[in-house]
């Protein structure tokens, strides 16, 4: 007999729609593990490495979070934020109210004070040094105990390429009224403006930087991204724009500082894995070398200055070949050697 009740109806669904019932469940439920698996990987993550201090990677996305903001101008790319602080690589960083890290610096020198400003990227900046550890500063100290008073004003920002170092001096660094200007020069300097990075992982999760790391050094051990040697070897053949611009920019800062009578220095600075002969960058140095001695500028090439070391004693960390205070003492020392060499 046909069952006509309501109620029983309810209580026996169909066996498609069970399983249907089952599956959904069984979704929600591996979501939810995936979710809470991810979090508490992000939160041990924070954890870890925000008491570690030294992981690259995660440490330049702080930097790049807490102290740079986008610049107004297309040319900067990005730029220090005024008055900002953070505690990065183990290190205080402080910033300025002119968005250097450096000493408050007065519109106009002191009679007799010999201004010097300082162009580069991380390594400049002093990336996982003291302030007073930085070769601008070890530097300024060297020249200061000579017959001269000078004040050297560190404009070394992470991640600028020379096109970058360039644009900001004809916007900003011109109003000092430098006497002499120092430009570090580093390999990856003829590298492509870098653009604001765009998405919410990539801004704010832990784990999307240490997976990214991981990834891209793996795509280069298997030989889907070009290893570091091919990759500078292509950097600097005359075909890349990215090294077009950086000429253009050399060019560009050495006819200023002629024609304003400003002494103009272009460092080499050398990559820190392999100091000895066997430096496998030097292709790049001599081609950097050649361009801007061909234009009449002073060079002052620091591949060499290391020799002796062992690598890793130069490095802020095991992980990270950035010139530690060591590294920086003995650039500010080639520097002052090749300064006053030339006075």
């Amino acid at each position: 007999m046909l069952n006509t009740d309501p109620a029983a109806t309810d209580r026996a669904p169909a066996p498609g729609g069970s399983r249907s019932s089952r599956a959904r469940a069984g979704l929600l439920i591996l979501t939810v593990a995936v979710l809470g698996g991810l979090l508490a990987f992000e939160a041990a993550a924070r954890v870890v490495f925000d008491r570690n201090g030294l992981h690259y990677g995660i440490e330049m996305w702080k930097y790049a979070r807490l102290i740079k903001r986008q610049s107004a101008s297309a040319a900067i790319g990005h730029e220090h934020v005024p008055n900002s602080r953070a505690h990065l690589m183990r290190t205080d960083v402080s910033i300025n109210s002119q968005g250097l890290r450096s000493p408050e610096v007065a519109s106009r020198a002191d009679p007799g004070l010999r201004r010097l400003v300082v162009l580069g990227d991380s390594l400049t900046f002093g990336w996982g040094v003291e302030e007073q550890d930085t070769y601008s500063r070890v530097l300024e100290r060297m020249l200061n105990a000579g017959n001269r008073r000078y004040e050297v004003i560190n404009a070394g920002v992470g991640n600028y390429n020379t096109s970058q170092e360039v644009a900001w001096f004809k916007e900003r660094g011109l109003s000092y009224g430098p006497d002499e200007v120092i430009l570090g020069f580093y390999i990856n300097d003829a590298e492509p403006t870098p653009r604001k990075s765009a998405g919410w992982l990539a801004s704010r999760s832990y784990v999307y930087v240490i997976v990214s790391s991981l990834w891209d050094a793996m795509q280069r051990k298997v030989g889907v991204k070009k290893g570091y040697l091919e990759y500078y070897a292509d950097l600097y053949d005359d075909r890349n724009p990215g090294w077009r611009d950086c000429q253009a920019a050399l060019q560009e800062l050495i006819r200023i500082c002629r024609a304003r009578g400003i002494r103009l220095t272009v460092a080499l600075l050398p990559e820190l894995h392999d100091v000895e002969a066997t430096y496998p960058f030097g292709f790049v140095h001599e081609r950097v070398a050649a361009f801007v001695s061909g234009q009449g500028a002073s060079v002052i090439d620091l591949n060499g200055a290391f020799r002796g070391h062992e690598p890793k004693t130069l490095w802020v960390s095991p992980g990270d070949a950035h010139p530690n205070a060591l590294a920086q003492r003995i650039i500010a020392e080639r520097l002052f050697a090749g300064m006053t060499a030339e006075q």
